[in-house]
C-alpha cells in the first residue's frame, strides 16, 4: 500500500498548496516540488537498489544516479530564477544539468551495466556515455546561441533536438523492457520504461504548450512531479516475484549484439555535427566513439575466447571423468571402444597389425568371498596399476573391460610381440604377490589371451576382440596363471 499512498500523498500536497497558497508564494513553491519529486523518486530507486541482489542492483543505482542529477538542474533552476531573479533565460549549469541527468540512462540503455567479469565493458560504456552526454549539450548550447542571445529559432531547434532524444531513450526502454533477460531486468526496465514514456510526454508538453504560453508559469510546469511520483510508485512495488518469467529472445539476442554500437554509434553521430561548431571536442568525440568502441569490442573478444578456453577445459575434464574407471584409475571400455573404432580407420589402406590382451584375475571371486569386497577393490586397483607400468610404450591402451577384466590393445604389434608383453603382464602381476589363499597358487594371478590381426573395419576389430576373449578361455581351461594366443587372424 505505501508504493501507492506516498507518491500520491506528494501529488496531493502538491495541489493542495497550490489551491491554498497565493500566487505570489506558489509559484517558488512549484521549483521546490521540482527539486523534491526526483529526490523521493531517487530515494524509492536507491532503496531498490539496496535491497537488490545481482546485476539488476547496478541498474537501479544508474537509475537514481539520473534522478538525483535531474533534481540538481531543477535546483539550479530555482536558483537562477527565484533566488537571483534571472527569469525567462536559459541558464547553462541548468541544461547540463538535465542533459548529464541522461548519462545512467544511455549507461543504462546500452547494457554494459550487468554481468560478472565485464569491468572493462562497463567501464568504456560509462565512459562513452559521458561524453555522449557532455557532447549532446555542447550540441544544443551552440544551436541555442549560434546568434548570439538565445532567440526563438534557436529554442525551438532545442526543443525539437529535446523531444528527438526523449523519444530516442523511451523507445530504447521500451525496447530493453521488452527484451529482458530476466524477472529482475523486467522489472529494472519497467521502472525505466514508465519515466522514460512519462517523460516524453509531459516534457513535450510543458516545452512546446505550457513553457510558449505566458499565462503559464511555474505551477502548470510542475506538472512533472506526475512522472517522480510514477516512478517512486513502480519501485516501491513489494512484490518482485510478480514479475513473469523469461526466456532468451531473439529480440534479447539482438540487443545484446547491437549494444557495443549503440553508444559508440551515437556519439559518433552527435561529433559528426559537433565538429561544425566546436571543431576541438567535435574531434574528441569521434576519437573516443572510435577508440571505445574498438576497445569494447577487443574486451568482447578477449571474454569470449576465455570463456570458450574454459568450456574446452570443462569439456575436456568432462571427457577424462567419463572414460577413466574410477576405482582402478585405467580407461574404460567406452574409451577402449573408441580407441578400437579409431585404430579401425587409420588401419584401412595400412598393413599395420594391432594385437588385443584380454586380462582376467584368476579365482577373483574366490578372493572377494573370503576377504571381502573392500580386499577386492584393492586388489583391482594393485593389478590395474601393475599392468599399466608393465606396459612400457605410452601408446598403448589399458582398459577395465568389466569386473574382474582388463584388455591392452598394443599399436603395431604382431603376435610375437603380443606374446611378450602379455607375459611381461602376467610376470608383473605374479610379482606383486597379493594373498589369495583361495587361489591353488596362493597368490593373485592373471590369464591372459591374445589375438593379433591387421584391421579392415569395425567387424574385424570386433573379430579381433572376440578372438581374444577366446584365448583367454583357453588359459583358464588350461590351468590359469598362463598366456595363450588365438589362432584365428582378425582382418
Amino acid at each position: 500500500m505505501i508504493q501507492i499512498l506516498l507518491p500520491v500523498g506528494f501529488l496531493v500536497a502538491q495541489v493542495a498548496l497550490f489551491a491554498l497558497l497565493p500566487a505570489a508564494i506558489s509559484g517558488p513553491a512549484a521549483y521546490l516540488f521540482m527539486v523534491a519529486a526526483p529526490l523521493l523518486a531517487a530515494a524509492a530507486v536507491l532503496r531498490r537498489g539496496l535491497i537488490e541482489r545481482g546485476a539488476a542492483r547496478n541498474g537501479w543505482f544508474a537509475l537514481a544516479l539520473t534522478l538525483a542529477i535531474w533534481s540538481a538542474g531543477a535546483f539550479g533552476n530555482y536558483w537562477e530564477e527565484v533566488i537571483a531573479g534571472r527569469l525567462y533565460e536559459m541558464h547553462r549549469s541548468s541544461m547540463l544539468a538535465f542533459n548529464l541527468a541522461v548519462v545512467p540512462v544511455t549507461f543504462l540503455l546500452a547494457g554494459g551495466w550487468g554481468g560478472s567479469g565485464r569491468r572493462l565493458a562497463r567501464t568504456v560504456d560509462a565512459l562513452l556515455a559521458a561524453v555522449l552526454g557532455y557532447a549532446y549539450f555542447l550540441l544544443v548550447w551552440s544551436l541555442l546561441t549560434a546568434r548570439g542571445a538565445p532567440d526563438e529559432a534557436g529554442v525551438r531547434v532545442m526543443l525539437w533536438l529535446m523531444d528527438a532524444q526523449n523519444l530516442v531513450l523511451a523507445a530504447g526502454a521500451l525496447i530493453r523492457w521488452r527484451a529482458a533477460g530476466d524477472a529482475k531486468e523486467w522489472l529494472l526496465f519497467r521502472t525505466l520504461a514508465g519515466y522514460t514514456v512519462g517523460y516524453l510526454v509531459i516534457a513535450f508538453v510543458n516545452n512546446h504548450y505550457v513553457a510558449a504560453n505566458p499565462n503559464f508559469g511555474a505551477r502548470e510546469s510542475s506538472i512533472v512531479t506526475v512522472v517522480f511520483a510514477l516512478v517512486a510508485a513502480l519501485a516501491l512495488r513489494p512484490d518482485p516475484e510478480s514479475a513473469p518469467p523469461r526466456r532468451a529472445s531473439g529480440l534479447a539476442r539482438a540487443v545484446h549484439e547491437a549494444s557495443p554500437l549503440f553508444l559508440a554509434g551515437t556519439l559518433l553521430i552527435v561529433s559528426l555535427f559537433l565538429i561544425r561548431v566546436d571543431y576541438a571536442f567535435g574531434a574528441a568525440g569521434i576519437l573516443t566513439a572510435v577508440l571505445g568502441y574498438g576497445l569494447r569490442n577487443t574486451a568482447t573478444q578477449v571474454r569470449h575466447i576465455a570463456r570458450e578456453d574454459r568450456l574446452e577445459r570443462d569439456r575436456s575434464a568432462l571427457r577424462a571423468i567419463a572414460w577413466t574407471d574410477a576405482l582402478t584409475g585405467v580407461a574404460t571400455r567406452r574409451f577402449f571402444d573408441q580407441a578400437m573404432a579409431t585404430a579401425a580407420r587409420r588401419s584401412l589402406g595400412a598393413s599395420q597389425s594391432l594385437s588385443v590382451l584380454m586380462i582376467d584375475i584368476d579365482h577373483f571371486k574366490l578372493l572377494n568371498d573370503r576377504y571381502g569386497h573392500p580386499a577386492g577393490d584393492v586388489c583391482l586397483r594393485e593389478v590395474a596399476r601393475a599392468l599399466r607400468e608393465a606396459l612400457a610404450r605410452p601408446g598403448d591402451v589399458l582398459a577395465r573391460y568389466g569386473g574382474e577384466e582388463f584388455i591392452a590393445l598394443l599399436h603395431d604389434a604382431d603376435a610375437n610381440g603380443a606374446a611378450v608383453v602379455a607375459e611381461r603382464l602376467r610376470a608383473a602381476v605374479q610379482a606383486l604377490e597379493l594373498e589369495n589363499l583361495g587361489s591353488p597358487l596362493g597368490s593373485v594371478s592373471v590369464s591372459v589371451g591374445t589375438a593379433s590381426g591387421v584391421l579392415l573395419g569395425d567387424a574385424a576389430a570386433a573379430r579381433l576382440v572376440d578372438a581374444a576373449d577366446k584365448a583367454l578361455y583357453e588359459a583358464k581351461c588350461a590351468g590359469r596363471n598362463q598366456v595363450k594366443a588365438s589362432a584365428e587372424r582378425a582382418a
